[in-house]
C-alpha cells in the first residue's frame, strides 16, 4: 500500500515536470518568434550578374537568408510567386522604383556599363561638392553646439549635461537641439543635393535609353508578416 502511494506521487511529479517543460518550450518558441520579428528585414535588394542562372540565384539567396535566421518556411513564403521579368530599366533607381510599386518579391534588370554623358559627369561633381559642403556644415555646428559641459536645447530650453546627450537630439523633448537658423541652412543644403540627384537621374535615364549596354539582375524581396 505504501509502495502504491509512492508510485502515485511519482507519477504526479512527473506529470508536473512534463507540463513545466512544455510551458518552457512554448515560451522559448514565442521568444524566438518575437526575436525573429525584430531582427528580420522587411525589404531587401539583391543584385546578381546576368549570366548567373535564376535557379542558382535562388539557391544563393536561400543560403544567405538561412544565415540571417529565416526558417525554410519563411523563405518559401518570401519566394512565393517570385518572377524574373525580362524587363530592362535604364537605371538602377528606375528599376527600384518599379519594384517598390509592387507588393511582392520580384526581379527585373537594369543597364550597366554605359559611358555617362558630359552632363551626367558635371552633375555628379556638383553633387559631390554639395554633399561635402553639407557634411562640413553639420560637423562644424555639431562640434560647436555640443562642446560645452552643459547644452541648452533650442526647442524646449532644457539645460542638460553633455554626458546624457546623443547629438543632435534632445533627451527631454526628442527634437534637434540646434538653433532654427542652423537647421534651416542644413535643410536648404539637403534640398539642393536632392534636386541635383533628381536632375542626374533624369539625365541618366534619357542618356541610357539611347544605348544597349550590359545588364544586371536586381531582386526585391519582402518579408510577409510572420504569424504566431
Amino acid at each position: 500500500m505504501k509502495k502504491g502511494k509512492e508510485t502515485s506521487g511519482t507519477k504526479a511529479d512527473r506529470t508536473m515536470i512534463t507540463r513545466k517543460r512544455g510551458r518552457r518550450r512554448s515560451e522559448q518558441k514565442l521568444l524566438s518568434l518575437s526575436q525573429s520579428k525584430v531582427s528580420h528585414w522587411e525589404e531587401k535588394l539583391w543584385e546578381y550578374d546576368i549570366t548567373m542562372p535564376t535557379s542558382r540565384i535562388r539557391d544563393e539567396m536561400t543560403k544567405e537568408m538561412l544565415r540571417e535566421g529565416f526558417t525554410k518556411s519563411e523563405i518559401n513564403r518570401i519566394f512565393k510567386g517570385i518572377f524574373f521579368k525580362e524587363k530592362v530599366f535604364n537605371t538602377k533607381t528606375q528599376a527600384v522604383e518599379f519594384l517598390r510599386s509592387l507588393g511582392k518579391t520580384y526581379a527585373v534588370k537594369y543597364k550597366i556599363g554605359i559611358k555617362p554623358s558630359a552632363k551626367m559627369e558635371s552633375l555628379k561633381k556638383k553633387i559631390a561638392m554639395k554633399e561635402e559642403k553639407l557634411k562640413a556644415y553639420e560637423e562644424v555646428h555639431l562640434s560647436r553646439k555640443f562642446e560645452t559641459e552643459f547644452v541648452v536645447c533650442a526647442s524646449c530650453r532644457s539645460r542638460i549635461s553633455r554626458k546624457y546627450i546623443k547629438p543632435p537630439l534632445c533627451p527631454v523633448c526628442g527634437e534637434d537641439m540646434r538653433g532654427e537658423a542652423v537647421l534651416k541652412k542644413a535643410e536648404a543644403l539637403r534640398q539642393s543635393v536632392q534636386a541635383l540627384k533628381v536632375s542626374y537621374e533624369r539625365e541618366a535615364r534619357r542618356h541610357n535609353s539611347k544605348f544597349t549596354g550590359g545588364e544586371r539582375w536586381i531582386i526585391r524581396t519582402i518579408t510577409p508578416e510572420i504569424s504566431g
